[in-house]
C-alpha cells in the first residue's frame, strides 16, 4: 500500500507540474500549445478505442524486441565477460560497433524487412542488444573469482559454474540494464513508428494529431508513459520473484 500510495502521490505530482506548464506555456504564446492533463486524460477515454489497438501494437512490438535482446545479448555478454579468448576477440568490436547510432540505420532496416512490424522489432532490439550485451559483460567481468574457485573445487563442470554463480551474479545488473533499455526501447519504437507511412502503434498515432489535434497527440503519450510504466513494474516483479535474495531481510547473529 505505501508503493501505491507513493505512485498516486508521484503521479499526482507530475499532473499538477503538467498544468502548470501548460498554464505558462499557453499565456506566453497567447495560444493553445500545450494542452493540459484534464484535455489530454478526456482524450484517453474519448479514443479508448484507438488507443488501445495501437497500444497492444506497441506493446508487443516492445516486449518481443527486449525477450529478442536479452535472448541473444545476455548469454553473449557473460561468455565474453568470463572466456579471456572471447574477450580479447568481441571486446574490439564491441567498442567499435556500440557507440554507432542505431538510429542511423533505419533506412537500412525498412530496405531489408519492409515498412512492417518487423523493421521496427528489429530497430528497437538492436538498440537493446548493446546496452545488455555490455551490461552482461561488465557484470560478468566483475564477478569475485573466490565464488568461482569454490564451486570449482567442489568439482562443478563448467555450465554448472555458468548456471550456478556466474547467472545469479550478474542478474540483478542485467535486469537493471533493462530497465533502463525499457526507456530507450520506447524512444526508438516512437521513431521508428512515425517513419512509417501507414501503420498501427502509439508512435503513429501521436504523429497523426501532433500538428492539429495535440490533445490527442498527448493522450497518446499519456499511453506511451502507461506502456513503460507497466513494463518497469514487471521487471520489479520478475526480480523480486527470480532474485529473492535481494529482499530477504538480514537477521542478525545471536
Amino acid at each position: 500500500m505505501k508503493r501505491v500510495l507513493t505512485y498516486v502521490i508521484s503521479i499526482a505530482a507530475l499532473l499538477f507540474a503538467w498544468e502548470m506548464a501548460s498554464l505558462a506555456v499557453n499565456g506566453i504564446n497567447h495560444a493553445l500549445i500545450l494542452p493540459g492533463p484534464f484535455d489530454a486524460l478526456s482524450q484517453v477515454v474519448k479514443n479508448a478505442a484507438e488507443l488501445q489497438r495501437n497500444f497492444a501494437a506497441s506493446a508487443w512490438r516492445l516486449i518481443l524486441a527486449i525477450f529478442i535482446s536479452l535472448a541473444t545479448a545476455m548469454p553473449l555478454g557473460l561468455l565474453i565477460g568470463r572466456e579471456p579468448t572471447l574477450d580479447r576477440f568481441f571486446s574490439p568490436i564491441i567498442y567499435i560497433t556500440y557507440p554507432i547510432p542505431q538510429v542511423a540505420l533505419i533506412l537500412f532496416l525498412f530496405v531489408v524487412f519492409g515498412t512492417g512490424s518487423a523493421t521496427k522489432v528489429a530497430m528497437v532490439a538492436l538498440a537493446l542488444f548493446f546496452q545488455i550485451l555490455v551490461s552482461a559483460r561488465g557484470a560478468a567481468k566483475n564477478i569475485d573469482e573466490e565464488y568461482i574457485t569454490s564451486v570449482l573445487s567442489a568439482g562443478a563442470s563448467r555450465w554448472q559454474v555458468y548456471w550456478h554463480v556466474v547467472l545469479p551474479a550478474t542478474l540483478p545488473q542485467i535486469l537493471t540494464s533493462v530497465r533502463v533499455s525499457i526507456g530507450l526501447g520506447i524512444a526508438f519504437l516512437y521513431i521508428a513508428e512515425t517513419r512509417a507511412a501507414l501503420g498501427t502503434g502509439l508512435g503513429s498515432f501521436i504523429n497523426k494529431h501532433m500538428l492539429f489535434s495535440r490533445d490527442r497527440a498527448f493522450a497518446g503519450i499519456i499511453a506511451m508513459a502507461i506502456l513503460g510504466l507497466l513494463l518497469y513494474i514487471a521487471v520489479d516483479v520478475i526480480e523480486r520473484i527470480i532474485c529473492r535474495w535481494k529482499y530477504v531481510k538480514k537477521m542478525p547473529l545471536k
